[in-house]
């Protein structure tokens, strides 16, 4: 369910892609800090949409053949546990398929890890709400890419917008918090105001939006599927408006610049961020190819040591002066590079 929309959030209440983390210098950057201050972690390239912009371009039948086994599962949130890692998010592909989801959620949480749930929403039955509720878990944050049932059918293929949004009202019943992503597109773009007041109307306490990025699935479908400037600037106008609308009761956060220019960022201030793919790869950052650690022969306190030094290898910031010349670059992100 990784989709190509930007990561939001100076702190670590990011957005569902969990690419893109902003910061500013000086504040909880990568080399300030003895282990990460976030670990999103795929559980699965398994799910049971096929959605246009994937930047995973998971779907059914999608699994990586080496995904971590029960073990090797436990043992990585035993480790964040140990580490003192404040905050987990869980996400595939969908988490919510992978076989261990639930008793991986309980052990992360009775180890005391803040736990957030990125899910596309179609296993949030009230009996799983409930346990969520149980586990005390942070946030789920689910992806509701429309504001009717058209364009959200049309956006996440094999979706239901109907059986989503009665997963988003069990989510707010059961007393979790809820947050919403919104991915916006040539057919979706004009819904935005919309999509803002039914987030609100459903529960959410925050609602993350931006420019629907050109990586993964999104690249082979961009010609038919990405807004034009001309439509973003009416788009950002609306969530301005929403953001003061809604101030003080809902959070409405948008990210208005470009891919290349959050790399650049990123150059300058890594966060402190792991991806943690379902293999155990970890990368640097979810829109690069770079892989610092394998968690199937390393530990992470020794992959976090590493993440620090691997921002430096200029290989890194030559892919992203190439990224100027040549955007479709992005579309090597998963041929892995190990620095």
């Amino acid at each position: 369910m990784e989709e190509a929309a930007p990561e939001q959030g100076t702190e670590v209440d990011v957005g569902e892609d969990r690419r893109l983390q902003p910061v500013t210098p000086g504040e909880t950057t990568s080399g300030n800090l003895g282990a990460p201050l976030y670990i999103a972690w795929q559980l699965t390239n398994e799910c049971n949409y096929a959605c246009l912009h994937c930047i995973e371009e998971s779907g059914p039948g999608k699994a990586f053949k080496d995904e971590l086994e029960d073990d090797q599962v436990f043992s990585v949130m035993r480790q964040a546990v140990e580490l003192d890692v404040p905050y987990v998010s869980l996400s595939g592909g969908e988490p919510m398929l992978h076989p261990r989801f639930f008793d991986l959620a309980k052990f992360g949480a009775e180890g005391g890890a803040q736990l957030k749930i990125e899910t596309n929403g179609h296993y949030l039955t009230e009996e799983a709400c409930q346990r969520l509720k149980d586990y005390a878990v942070k946030s789920v944050q689910v992806s509701m890419d429309g504001a009717t049932r058209d364009t959200f059918n049309k956006m996440r293929v094999r979706g239901d917008f109907d059986h989503v949004l009665q997963g988003i009202r069990n989510v707010h019943a059961a007393g979790v918090p809820l947050e919403i992503n919104y991915s916006p597109t040539s057919f979706n773009v004009h819904e935005i105001g919309r999509a803002v007041d039914l987030a609100y109307e459903l529960g959410a306490g925050s609602f993350y939006t931006g420019r629907t990025m050109y990586t993964g699935n999104a690249v082979k479908t961009w010609q038919m599927m990405a807004p034009s400037d001309a439509e973003y600037g009416p788009f950002f106008e609306v969530l301005y408006a929403k953001r003061h609308e809604y101030d003080g009761r809902m959070r409405v956060h948008f990210h208005e610049m470009g891919l290349l220019h959050e790399m650049r960022e990123r150059l300058e201030h890594p966060a402190a961020l792991l991806i943690v793919l379902p293999n155990g790869l970890v990368k640097l950052i979810n829109a690069l190819p770079f892989i610092c650690g394998d968690l199937r022969k390393e530990s992470l306190k020794a992959i976090w040591s590493n993440f620090q030094r691997a921002w430096q290898d200029p290989r890194i910031a030559q892919f992203v002066d190439d990224l100027s010349d040549n955007p479709k670059k992005t579309a090597e992100l998963h041929r892995w590079i190990f620095v």
